[in-house]
């Protein structure tokens, strides 16, 4: 009876340790691979495991559709990549976050994504004072953060090292507006409706010197409105009926550009509507309805677009998502594939990560050519045009300018 009590305890005592083996690893080489301690264990796991990149933006709210085309974007890239194999035998793992166009809200979640050390990359913000809001946060730990959307003109001055966007700025979209509203369409009194966001005042003031500089024209109207609270734009209309506009320059995204176009028709100004990018979305012709023939949209990309790489993805985008991809989810899917070409060229841990972006020179993807300049700013990106007819965006070329 007490030989069979010893006999048990000793088994127990050796499963105990084979457990212990089992679970614990040497101390000294837990996490390395085979043949080699050079690195830290940090920057071991990161090259060797997931790559985990999130993905944030507005996933509530009037701009959650925004969010949704971002997210499916990176999805389908993730999953290509993936499916081909990963990147060096890492898998890419997205992450979802929820800033609600909010950058008290983008503070708050960029403050508990820093503390997951497993997180490689940001992709996003989509609003550019949500960006504003987080970078200080996440320039504490140097975590590269790639947005697809911040088109504000100052955000690449801010001298955040950790920083890059691949979409044009401001500048260059609101200028291309003007051009479209003035020179090739031969309007002479527009009217300006922006949004009272930093990413609407700064189109708002780029519009206005176009305007005065290049054409010595004085906008007939001049007014803003609060993305997300209001839906009735008939004060701003009115105005705009009485002061004789031809054409209104809508600064700010879809679903106020939709009902901006549906009150356009339902008081008679009947203007041409010219839009900025935030408007490229198949849902500003979903809600508009018959009220979005014939308006104008800056774009980052052109579904329409009739080169190899451009038709493949939108193929794959429509087959996966049963619609055509916008500008949002197409830099989404240029991101994911630019952070997989810059871990290739070693960026397999964050500040590598940033080393890499700012050396991989000019990268070809389905938006266009990726250059940064040191200031992790894309200077040379195109812009292009669409026009809504027949209830779908069509490609529009300029002719004048």
């Amino acid at each position: 009876m007490k030989k069979s009590r010893f006999l048990s305890i000793g088994i127990l005592l050796l499963s105990l340790m084979l457990i212990l083996t089992a679970c614990g690893g040497s101390p000294s080489t837990e996490g390395q691979p085979a043949g080699g301690n050079d690195s830290s264990d940090a920057e071991q796991k990161t090259a060797s495991d997931k790559i985990k990149i999130m993905v944030v933006g507005p996933m509530t709210g009037d701009s959650a559709n925004i969010g949704a085309h971002q997210l499916n974007g990176a999805t389908l890239a993730a999953e290509e990549i993936n499916a081909a194999g990963g990147v060096n035998g890492a898998m890419i793992e997205l992450e979802v976050g929820d800033d609600q166009a909010n950058p008290n809200q983008a503070s708050i979640l960029a403050e508990k994504i820093i503390v997951d050390d497993e997180i490689l990359a940001v992709l996003g913000h989509i609003n550019t004072g949500c960006s504003l809001s987080a970078l200080p946060i996440y320039e504490k730990v140097n975590m590269p953060v790639i947005s697809g959307t911040n088109t504000g003109d100052t955000i690449c001055d801010e001298g955040y090292g950790n920083y890059f966007r691949i979409i044009a700025s401001d500048s260059l979209n609101t200028k291309q507006q003007t051009y479209l509203a003035i020179k090739e369409l031969g309007y002479s009194k527009p009217a300006l409706i922006w949004e009272n966001t930093d990413y609407g005042k700064g189109m708002r003031d780029i519009a206005v010197k176009v305007l005065k500089e290049d054409f010595g024209i004085t906008p007939v109207g001049d007014e803003s409105y609060i993305p997300g609270v209001d839906r009735d734009y008939s004060a701003q209309i009115t105005k705009f009926k009485g002061a004789g506009a031809d054409v209104l320059l809508v600064l700010g995204e879809y679903t106020a550009g939709a009902l901006i176009a549906k009150q356009n028709a339902a008081l008679g100004l009947n203007a041409q509507i010219v839009t900025s990018n935030g408007c490229s979305n198949p849902q500003l012709i979903e809600i508009a309805g018959e009220d979005a023939e014939g308006i104008y949209v800056m774009t980052g990309y052109d579904p329409n677009d009739p080169r190899e790489k451009q038709q493949t993805f939108t193929k794959n985008f429509l087959d996966k998502y049963g619609e055509e991809p916008g500008e949002w989810a197409a830099h989404a899917y240029d991101i994911v594939y630019l952070i997989k070409a810059a871990y290739e060229n070693g960026g397999t841990t964050r500040e590598a990560l940033i080393d890499a972006l700012h050396n991989l020179g000019a990268f070809d993807g389905v938006t266009g050519t990726i250059e940064f300049d040191e200031r992790g700013d894309v200077p040379n990106k195109m812009v292009s045009m669409m026009k809504v007819e027949g209830g779908k965006f069509v490609t529009y070329i300029p002719e004048k300018f």
